[in-house]
């Protein structure tokens, strides 16, 4: 990992650390994930029904050089409207729909939705990556309104 990706993790982390309703976990393969107290929503419709997949609200996937972010939400609770202006504030990041081949080199975000749950996925790269702030108030809040429906 480079150190941007390692700084920017950080502010990240920190973010999901300072919410009341989720905790930061890493499982035995070292993957980085968002879990909730209680289990998610939809954990009922999990066809793996293991502890892992029934508390996690998503994960933080560092690369050596890109950033991700995968996050889970009830269906309905937030629409594409509502989050691209937060998720992809300055509009430099392309937005691929579900279905459609992401670039490797690029920075991109996709908003998924079906009839169990919606996901946001956001990976970061080279400057998106570097001028992206994790700490911005809308950016917090909507994380809070995404972790908070786990309460």
């Amino acid at each position: 990992m480079n150190k941007s990706v390692t700084q920017k993790m950080d502010e990240m982390l920190e973010v999901f650390n300072s919410l009341p309703n989720c905790k930061i976990e890493t499982n035995a393969e070292g993957k980085i994930l968002i879990a909730s107290n209680k289990p998610v929503p939809w954990s009922g419709s999990l066809e793996k029904q293991d502890a892992e997949l029934m508390h996690k609200i998503g994960s933080i996937t560092p690369h050596k050089a890109a950033l991700g972010l995968y996050i889970d939400f009830p269906h309905n609770l937030l629409d594409v409207d509502q989050v691209e202006d937060i998720i992809n504030p300055e509009g430099t990041l392309m937005y691929y729909p579900p279905g459609s081949k992401a670039p490797t080199v690029k920075s991109w975000w996709r908003f998924r939705s079906d009839e169990k749950f919606d996901s946001i996925h956001l990976v970061l790269r080279k400057i998106e990556l570097d001028m992206y702030d994790f700490k911005r108030e809308d950016w917090i809040q909507l994380m809070e309104e995404i972790t908070g429906v786990h309460q």
